[in-house]
C-alpha cells in the first residue's frame, strides 16, 4: 500500500504549465485524461514526463465538461456515467501501453470526486468502469469519510491546499477554501503526514494553485 505519498493534478493544460516543475517533485501523477481537460497531445506528454521522472502514473476523469473545468455536477443516467468513464479510462490506458507506461490508479477530479464520495450511485458506476478496464487498478478516495464497500484498493487522501472544517472539506464557494500561502500549505502537508487518526495513503497538491507548487519546492528544498 502506498503511503503519505504526495500526489498532484497534471496534464491540464494550463498556461503557463507547471507540470516540469510539479513532475520531479511528486510521487504520484493524476493525468487529465479528456474530461475537464486534456488531449492525446497533452496526454501523451504528460505520461512521458512521468515516466521519465519515475512518478507513479494515475488517470484522472472528469464529467465531460471542460468550460467548468469538470467542477459542476452533471446528474447522469449510471448507464451514461459508465460508458464516459469507461471511454475515458480506457482510452488512457491504451496512451499508457502505447508509452510503455503503467496505469496504477484512478482519482476521478473536481464534482465527479464529490458526487463519488456523497453518491452511492456514482460511486458504483466508476467502480465499474474502472473493473471493466482493469481491476487491479487502485482508487483514489477521501480520507475520513465512510466509502461504500468495493472489492478495488483504496487510497485513501487527504489536501495539503484545501480548507477543513474538522475532516470536511470546505465548499469552494466558501471563503478559505483554497489555502493561498505556500507556507500554510507546508504547515498542513506535515499536520496530515503526521496524523495517526485515520488512514492516509497519499496528500494532494493541484497544480493550478500557484501556492501549491511553491509549496511543493519548499519541501523540496527543506
Amino acid at each position: 500500500m502506498l503511503k503519505k505519498r504526495i500526489n498532484c493534478d497534471l496534464g491540464e493544460c494550463l498556461t503557463p504549465s507547471p507540470d516540469g516543475i510539479a513532475m520531479p517533485l511528486i510521487d504520484m501523477a493524476n493525468i487529465a485524461c479528456g474530461g475537464h481537460a486534456g488531449d492525446d497531445e497533452s496526454m501523451t506528454n504528460t505520461i512521458q514526463l512521468a515516466k521519465q521522472h519515475q512518478v507513479t502514473i494515475g488517470a484522472h476523469p472528469s464529467y465531460a465538461d471542460k468550460s467548468n473545468f469538470g467542477r459542476v455536477s452533471q446528474p447522469l443516467e449510471k448507464c451514461v456515467l459508465f460508458g464516459l468513464l469507461h471511454t475515458q479510462i480506457a482510452y488512457f490506458k491504451t496512451l499508457c501501453s502505447k508509452n510503455d507506461a503503467t496505469l496504477e490508479y484512478i482519482k476521478p477530479h473536481g464534482a465527479l470526486y464529490h458526487d463519488m464520495m456523497h453518491n452511492a450511485a456514482v460511486f458504483d458506476a466508476l467502480c465499474k468502469a474502472i473493473q471493466s478496464v482493469d481491476d487491479n487498478l487502485k482508487l483514489v478516495v477521501q480520507a475520513g469519510i465512510k466509502t461504500p464497500k468495493t472489492d478495488l484498493c483504496l487510497l485513501f487522501e487527504t489536501y495539503a491546499d484545501r480548507g477543513y472544517q474538522g475532516l470536511k472539506m470546505l465548499p469552494r464557494t466558501e471563503k478559505g477554501a483554497l489555502l493561498t500561502d505556500a507556507d500554510a500549505i507546508v504547515a498542513q502537508y506535515h499536520h496530515f503526514l503526521n496524523n495517526s487518526t485515520m488512514q492516509i495513503d497519499t496528500i494532494c497538491f493541484h497544480s493550478d494553485n500557484p501556492a501549491s507548487i511553491k509549496a511543493l519546492q519548499k519541501l523540496s528544498n527543506a
